[in-house]
């Protein structure tokens, strides 16, 4: 919903200063460091067999539709399309190949640590932090293949959700003071950052720190308020919606600007608040029958959304 939002915003050139600083500084980060806490709370990894059978799932729900949508989107010169994709991963589906690449990191490291059983934990990082200074190394030199750069940024991200998922018990004991004094210094950080900093250049190393600080502050705002989230129907509906989230990914951006008549609406206004809610009403039903369609076709399914039949 955050990403959508915030589609809507950047596609009608109405980016400002403050919401969309918000917006962008969390929903990649926090969409990354789900995506981690999830692997980390799930079986891990201990064979071949194992380690062929995740990444083969992994590729099916990433791969496959990171491909087809380039195909989809130049039909008529797909091989090149995809070659350009691959050196520049923002011009096409770029999350679902730099989550592959983050999974792919995160198993190789745990199949490598099952072969040690004392020694699991030191291989485990000892791969893994190999894997990233690669990445790092790979930055470094200029490579464009695969565009590192993105999978170095999400790294953090990655890595701090899956080890919330490998230590969620010493989490939840964690006392409510202690999670409402973090609450209170998280908040007014976050806030600074959002309203006094320039979070959306990042041509400095100064500059790529605040931001990423900005992004975990967001994230632990965003997970300790959906924490306090009673349950209920609104709750229940986010919960369904979530399931359907890669489909809505990489349907809705396309109908961002489906009211836009050439008009810059100032966010601000009562006009620009409208349009706002219109776009994004508008945008979200399009793209909820598109899902409601191409969901009953198994190809589609697959192909579009990496999903097999029912799932």
């Amino acid at each position: 919903l955050i990403v959508m939002l915030g589609h809507v915003l950047s596609w009608n050139q109405m980016e400002d200063a403050y919401l969309y600083d918000a917006i962008k500084a969390v929903q990649m980060p926090l969409f990354i460091l789900i995506s981690g806490y999830l692997c980390g709370i799930g079986r891990r990894v201990k064979t071949w067999k194992e380690y062929g059978a995740v990444l083969k799932k992994r590729a099916c729900a990433y791969l496959v539709p990171f491909f087809f949508w380039i195909v989809l989107q130049h039909p008529l010169q797909p091989f090149s399309s995809i070659i350009e994709t691959l050196y520049a991963l923002d011009k096409g589906l770029w999350f679902l190949m730099t989550l592959f690449l983050l999974n792919w990191m995160i198993y190789t490291a745990q199949l490598a640590g099952a072969w040690a059983d004392v020694y699991e934990k030191w291989i485990f990082w000892a791969v893994y932090l190999g894997l990233a200074a690669f990445v790092v190394l790979e930055t470094l030199l200029g490579w464009e293949f695969l565009s590192p750069g993105l999978t170095r940024l999400y790294l953090p991200f990655y890595l701090t959700g899956y080890a919330a998922g490998n230590h969620r018990e010493r989490l939840e004991r964690i006392p409510e003071w202690g999670k409402r004094l973090s609450f209170g210094i998280a908040l007014p950080g976050f806030l600074f950052l959002v309203f006094f900093r320039d979070l959306q250049d990042v041509s400095s190393l100064l500059q790529l720190g605040q931001q990423i600080l900005a992004s975990f502050l967001g994230c632990y705002l965003a997970v300790y308020l959906a924490g306090l989230w009673r349950k209920g129907r609104a709750k229940e509906f986010t919960a369904w919606l979530g399931g359907y989230t890669l489909e809505i990914y990489v349907l809705h951006f396309h109908f961002a600007r489906v009211l836009n008549r050439g008009i810059t609406y100032d966010l601000y206004t009562m006009e620009g608040f409208l349009f706002v809610l219109a776009s994004f009403a508008v945008m979200s039903l399009i793209t909820a029958g598109i899902i409601a369609v191409t969901k009953r076709i198994p190809l589609l399914n697959f192909l579009l959304y990496g999903k097999s039949n029912g799932h």
